[in-house]
């Protein structure tokens, strides 16, 4: 196991002083909802970076983001897959680029109100830049999957890019690669080191796990102590990054916006039970919503 250095110590007893655990009470209020003069614009638009060849994670991120109420969702994707998207998708638009700069010139759309780049992108040096790119419009990103693999020991330029709001979303491996740091088994240090973490990216790291702990750079920490184990399958973390960017892009404060995604992921799940797929969660999320008080 990891041991804490005076600094990780530090953060350590910071952390155990006064964290709470993932409750709607700490979010709800701050939940969106269209009201009477809403249109798809006003109730957010969502990019996503699509991949090619990996499709489906991408997919499985628009429709949790459009889920989660966000007015409109497109994905980015290279001109060489626009069949492959178009043919499976009917809300969700597949807006496709033949070059670099047809790609961020998508990006610099005015009317976007959040990004997510990673699911099924690619760990390249185009996923890193494409990042880059969307940090640079200062509006909220959110990093999941491949591209936070792409800034693998390069977590002081990541820092210096983001602008906006920023949500980070590793597992642990992720998390190893990104900061050069073997997560803690034990909950208490796994905590410290989300915070290190935070302050270091000055962005919200959301390290998933059978708690998911969600640290903010003003120390400002939740954890989730209820994600079901089914949750272990190929394609819910595209899932909950498509959440939150989803609740993002619908003016949601990304601290709070992270712990609402992940108690509606677990909430989807749990009414879901044995048998769960990531393709299962997506059209759970209206199920999981009514949980919360009326």
């Amino acid at each position: 196991m990891h041991t804490l250095a005076n600094p990780h110590r530090q953060a350590y007893n910071q952390a155990m002083s006064h964290y709470q655990s993932n409750s709607p009470a700490l979010w709800e209020a701050l939940l969106p909802s269209p009201h009477s003069n809403s249109h798809k614009y006003s109730r957010g638009y969502v990019l996503i970076q699509g991949g090619y060849p990996v499709t489906g994670a991408a997919r499985l991120a628009a429709l949790a983001a459009a889920r989660s109420g966000a007015g409109i969702t497109a994905i980015a994707v290279p001109a060489a897959a626009l069949a492959i998207y178009a043919s499976q998708l009917l809300s969700i638009m597949a807006k496709p680029y033949a070059s670099t700069l047809d790609l961020y010139a998508l990006i610099h759309d005015p009317r976007i109100g959040a990004f997510l780049i990673g699911p099924g992108a690619g760990a390249s040096k185009e996923t890193r830049e494409t990042t880059l790119t969307m940090l640079q419009t200062a509006k909220p990103v959110v990093i999941d999957a491949d591209a936070l693999t792409a800034f693998a020991r390069k977590s002081d330029s990541l820092k210096k890019a983001i602008l906006g709001q920023c949500v980070l979303t590793p597992h642990d491996g992720e998390f190893e690669k990104l900061f050069g740091l073997q997560p803690a088994d034990q909950l208490p240090e796994r905590i410290a080191q989300a915070l290190v973490a935070a302050r270091q990216t000055n962005a919200i790291i959301l390290l998933k796990g059978a708690n998911t702990i969600i640290a903010a750079p003003d120390e400002r920490v939740i954890v989730n102590e209820r994600a079901p184990a089914t949750l272990a399958t190929a394609g819910a973390g595209d899932v909950l990054a498509g959440l939150i960017t989803g609740l993002l892009a619908q003016g949601m404060p990304a601290f709070e916006a992270a712990a609402a995604a992940v108690w509606l992921h677990s909430t989807a799940a749990e009414l879901h039970g044995i048998g769960l797929i990531a393709e299962d969660l997506p059209g759970l999320i209206p199920a999981a919503w009514r949980q919360l008080t009326p």
